[in-house]
């Protein structure tokens, strides 16, 4: 990288442009997590629905496989989305809302069908309701039986994530939900200071890395830094799509000198990809005003570059069914 001659910006950017069009729905991804762990902190962009799959092995140990699929497709036993399998038994939930597999029973808008078994006598048989649920479309026969039943909502409530505003800090581009106010995207400025951009780059180590333009923070004073104002809703999580060059790429993310990560590399190594930063524990619902910094890591003038490409900042509303 040291080879490329690349323009530093430094200074302050505004002129915001909206996006006509809603961001992409956004899951949590990971494989093999471990009930009650680590929470999964890893994103992908869907074009279908969210899941979580939940496997219960023969010893009772539970995990959990968070990703994206189309929910007609039944797979082969042993993938993600199959219902049962030989040795344990799965449960797969489907949901089509911004990070709703986070916890589907919270996320996800009560059911106006009834959950029942379509064909009582086989499924209350327990001979026959193995064979039944271990096939994911004869279960449909049996929902109920088999455990396909959502529990939505709590105490006449469901909740939706809703995206602020999902920036390209390249373009200066900017999505949202489209029930949220666009003046919050109209709101951003933008400043950088010692920092890269890569456009239309040809000379990229992998095929990911051809699909996105990215900032570079190069030195250890890098920073960017966005100002934006919202109207009172309050801020649940931030999403970045980012990566380290290497294993000394370290940075700090702060929201109004609030720390959120220091000394962060938990992004991969060359390969841009989206992670999931929880803020209900700043404590900043009474607050409009905002400033999003992400710099080198203060402690510590390494070597290593941070690469950014998207920044994704969401709130959480309350719906309440009648």
């Amino acid at each position: 990288m040291d080879g490329i001659s690349l323009l530093v910006l430094i200074g302050t950017l505004s002129g915001t442009v909206l996006a006509d069009t809603d961001p992409i729905l956004h899951c949590r991804s990971c494989k093999h997590v471990a009930d009650g762990a680590t929470p999964c902190v890893y994103v992908t962009e869907c074009t279908s629905e969210c899941y979580v799959a939940s496997s219960t092995s023969t010893s009772g140990v539970v995990t959990k496989d968070y990703g994206c699929a189309p929910r007609q497709t039944c797979l082969a036993p042993g993938t993600p989305i199959g219902r049962r399998q030989a040795k344990q038994a799965s449960k797969t939930t489907f949901c089509k809302h911004e990070m709703c597999n986070t916890d589907v029973s919270r996320f996800q808008e009560p059911s106006t069908e009834p959950c029942v078994d379509a064909s009582p006598s086989e499924c209350h048989d327990p001979t026959h309701l193995a064979t039944m649920c271990s096939d994911c479309e004869y279960a449909q026969y049996c929902r109920k039986s088999c455990g396909l039943c959502q529990d939505n909502g709590h105490n006449g409530v469901w909740y939706e994530n809703v995206v602020l505003f999902d920036y390209d800090p390249v373009h200066k581009t900017c999505r949202h939900s489209s029930s949220v106010d666009p003046s919050i995207c109209q709101s951003i400025t933008q400043q950088n200071h010692h920092v890269s951009p890569v456009m239309e780059n040809n000379t990229t180590l992998n095929h990911a890395h051809a699909k996105h333009d990215y900032l570079i923070l190069v030195y250890y004073e890098s920073f960017i830094n966005l100002h934006f104002r919202t109207n009172g809703e309050p801020i649940t999580n931030l999403q970045l799509s980012a990566c380290q060059t290497t294993g000394h790429g370290r940075v700090d993310i702060l929201l109004n000198n609030q720390p959120i990560q220091q000394s962060y590399t938990g992004t991969d190594v060359w390969n841009l990809r989206w992670q999931i930063h929880n803020l209900d524990s700043l404590h900043l619902n009474n607050t409009r005003e905002f400033d999003l910094k992400i710099q080198k890591d203060s402690a510590s003038h390494s070597y290593g570059h941070y690469w950014i490409s998207r920044i994704r900042v969401e709130s959480t509303i309350a719906h309440h069914v009648h």
